[in-house]
């Protein structure tokens, strides 16, 4: 018999990401703040709830794909909560990037009453969401793990398990943005001082192809030096939001972040401007700003799955 699947957060990923469950053949059963989200779903056959504990009541495995720790603390906690509405050996999935401290909590509280909490953030942008493309990253108990891979293959393109412990997959989850906002203020500052020492963009975006022939390089580079920021494939807004959640970890665990520091300074700036609906490549326009050099003209992005 098939899985009954459930899928909560029907954002720019999330939607996408459902849109591949439905094409794999899983009976998909879901619920969005925003019903019109859901319309192309249901169009395809799939199941509208009335709240996060109604699709819990009728799915064996639930996802969730949420926009920060109050969203799913919203989805999972309370009278209709997917918690209160699992079955005992249910599984609850998220995919969201989240502070570990958050997925800890929720795994002790699934632990004590018989259900299965698993942490599974994902690597890529709304295209690779599309495509099928995700990187996966599990954890949880092994043998949930493999219960739930099935529903990764139809979502991703493979799958990095990262241990027994939920919260180390969205500590590694924080640990890989790191590497992105690391790249967005390095080709921010690279192209902001090649511009101004009289070198052509497309200059640098060839020297990248050369020596960092990677999706992350060549994407950013792309989007920052053409000035493409929107659509937004990651909003600057939730960018901050993820530099926050890694700087209060590094806090945490006393361990220096002075990249992020930065960047995190950068991307406020940019939000003060008006400016978080922006892909977070946006950062790059303060950059600009501090340098003296005028606004870019607004391209809309070319999408990629860095």
């Amino acid at each position: 018999m098939t899985t009954r699947v459930g899928f909560i957060g029907l954002g720019n990923m999330g939607l996408p990401m459902a849109h591949n469950l439905l094409r794999a053949g899983y009976p998909l059963r879901v619920f969005n703040r925003t019903a019109a989200r859901a319309q192309s779903l249901l169009a395809q056959g799939a199941t509208w709830a009335s709240s996060p504990r109604t699709v819990a009541e009728h799915c064996e495995i639930v996802i969730t794909m949420l926009a920060d720790d109050v969203a799913l603390q919203a989805m999972a906690l309370g009278e209709h909560g997917l918690h209160a509405g699992l079955a005992s050996g249910a599984v609850h999935v998220d995919m969201s990037t989240v502070y570990p401290a958050t997925s800890k909590q929720l795994a002790q509280l699934y632990h004590e009453s018989g259900k299965y909490f698993l942490a599974a953030p994902v690597f890529g942008r709304p295209e690779a969401a599309a495509a099928a493309k995700l990187w996966i990253c599990p954890a949880g108990p092994a043998d949930i793990i493999e219960r739930c891979r099935p529903l990764f293959a139809a979502m991703g393109q493979g799958v990095i398990i990262v241990g027994a412990e939920p919260h180390l997959a969205h500590t590694l989850k924080l640990v890989g943005n790191f590497f992105v906002i690391s790249a967005i203020e390095t080709l921010s500052e690279a192209l902001t001082l090649a511009e101004k020492a009289g070198l052509a963009p497309n200059t640098i975006l060839d020297l990248i192809n050369a020596l960092l022939p990677v999706p992350l390089f060549q994407g950013y580079g792309t989007r920052i030096a053409h000035g493409a920021f929107s659509p937004a494939g990651f909003g600057l807004r939730l960018g901050l939001k993820d530099v926050s959640l890694m700087r209060r970890l590094a806090d945490e665990v006393a361990s220096p972040l002075p990249i992020a520091d930065l960047a995190y300074r950068h991307l406020l700036a940019a939000l003060a401007r008006g400016r978080g609906e922006l892909d977070w490549g946006a950062l790059v326009t303060v950059v600009r700003e501090l340098a003296g050099l005028e606004p870019q003209p607004a391209h809309r992005g070319t999408q990629d799955q860095s």
